[in-house]
């Protein structure tokens, strides 16, 4: 984390100050909420969609604040410890975290996408591992806050640093590339995620494209080749010649082809261009054999031998709630409920389809923020179930009923079913802990299907107590 005296910080951010208290003492972290502020922190008050970070100083103080910033607009600054004044805080925090990142020496990997960026990120974080001391972006921490905050969280003495970038609209990661400066640049893959507000697939991949903005000098773009939207929105950026350009996928013309895919419980498998031994991977799912070819090609840029590889493979620290498979009774829970959008929830039936199970049950909630043609993109996801070996497909929301009639209209002998809260669908499930079957819970993050796999699972634990 950054440890700073308080004058550095101040010169850092070229501000004005309160003296309440020694400016050549240190802080040490930052943190922007005050209940979690713990001693010696510099506390950043920002303003949220409803609380003012201003109105919980005191807090702050008591739990260990060493220095504030303040908005000048702000009226009563607290007098107990220095107080740094800045016209906004938000800026200040990022502002102070690309200060910081210009004073350290390590190498950065940033990386983007619609879905696959943070496995890409686990499984790229895990393999440098081996070979450098890394840190990377802790849970879901990829926006205009969550970023600023992952690089001010960085130790001097880390080597390399993994950072995952988020978007929802242009503009938004040229603005992230600009304050982490990454060595490398990765784009997992484009999807219909943030359809809402970009309106066109060409709109998203311009937008993911920002990423290499903010590529150092003769930096390398690692990409899914795979993708002609991706592909067309490359040829038509005009990226510079001195940035290194490299892509992965299964299409024979990338410079990385993968082949040769499997997948069982202990994770995937696959080969790579001419390499005859395959490469295995503790994540499930085939398409995390492409995370898995991104981050491969990034590590060997960054000087990490084939061995070392094969052995980060084995021991990736895996982000939450993000293909996990749970233990329910004789019943194996597929929790991949943090996000969904038809990629990620056909990958993730895809997954389930590969485990030989004697009956399978996918409970489908609500993917948010894909525009005016959500019902119809529902209704598709609802139609392409056909393609599956499934016994049961359960939906919850709004929008997830027109899965439930897009699947009603294209399954035969197969049990379909929506629920209009979660207690019921609970209860509905409860029963399967004694029946040899997977469960697929899949769901937008604002569904919060997380508290079905909870409840499921919490209830065993409290019986077999």
């Amino acid at each position: 984390m950054i440890i700073r005296s308080i004058d550095a910080i101040i010169r850092m951010l070229d501000a004005d100050y309160i003296e309440n208290g020694a400016i050549e003492e240190k802080i040490q972290g930052v943190c922007i909420d005050s209940r979690k502020v713990v001693e010696g922190n510099l506390y950043i008050p920002i303003h949220g969609v409803k609380n003012n970070g201003h109105a919980y100083v005191a807090q702050a103080i008591a739990n260990g604040a060493k220095a504030v910033l303040w908005e000048r607009k702000e009226p009563n600054p607290p007098k107990e410890v220095v107080v740094i004044l800045v016209e906004d805080t938000t800026k200040a925090l990022q502002d102070l975290a690309k200060a910081y990142r210009h004073q350290l020496n390590m190498k950065v990997v940033g990386i983007t996408g619609s879905n696959g960026k943070t496995s890409t990120k686990d499984i790229l974080a895990s393999l440098l591992q081996e070979h450098y001391i890394t840190q990377k972006t802790l849970g879901n921490y990829n926006n205009e806050i969550g970023v600023p905050l992952t690089l001010l969280s960085l130790s001097e003495n880390v080597e390399a640093a993994v950072i995952e970038m988020g978007m929802e609209n242009l503009g938004e990661l040229s603005f992230l590339t600009h304050m982490v400066e990454p060595d490398i640049a990765i784009i997992s893959n484009v999807g219909t995620a943030h359809l809402e507000n970009l309106k066109t697939m060409e709109n998203i991949a311009k937008a993911k494209l920002e990423i290499v903005e903010g590529l150092k000098e003769h930096g390398l773009f690692i990409y899914n080749g795979d993708q002609e939207i991706l592909q067309n929105a490359v040829t038509q950026a005009q990226i510079p010649g001195h940035i290194r350009i490299r892509t992965f996928g299964v299409k024979p013309r990338n410079d990385y082809v993968i082949s040769h895919i499997t997948q069982k419980r202990e994770g995937v498998s696959f080969c790579l261009n001419d390499d005859v031994c395959p490469y295995h991977v503790d994540m499930i799912g085939k398409h995390q054999a492409m995370n898995a070819t991104a981050a491969w090609i990034a590590a060997k840029a960054l000087g990490l031998s084939v061995e070392e590889i094969r052995e980060g493979y084995q021991n990736i620290e895996k982000t939450g709630l993000r293909n996990e498979l749970v233990d329910f009774g004789k019943c194996l829970i597929l929790n991949d409920s943090y996000k969904s959008n038809p990629q990620s929830a056909l990958a993730a039936l895809d997954t389930m389809e590969e485990f030989d199970v004697p009956y399978k049950i996918a409970v489908l909630g609500d993917m948010l923020e894909l525009g005016d043609t959500s019902d119809m993109i529902h209704y598709t996801l609802g139609k392409d179930l056909a393609k599956y070996h499934l016994n049961e497909v359960l939906t919850i929301g709004d929008m997830a009923r027109y899965i439930t009639q897009g699947a009603f209209n294209n399954l035969t002998g197969v049990h379909i079913e929506h629920f209009t809260d979660k207690e019921a669908l609970i209860c509905y499930l409860r029963p399967y802990e004694h029946k040899d079957c997977m469960l697929l819970v899949k769901g937008s993050r604002g569904m919060k299907l997380d508290e079905v796999v909870d409840a499921l699972v919490k209830k065993e634990e409290e019986v077999v107590k």
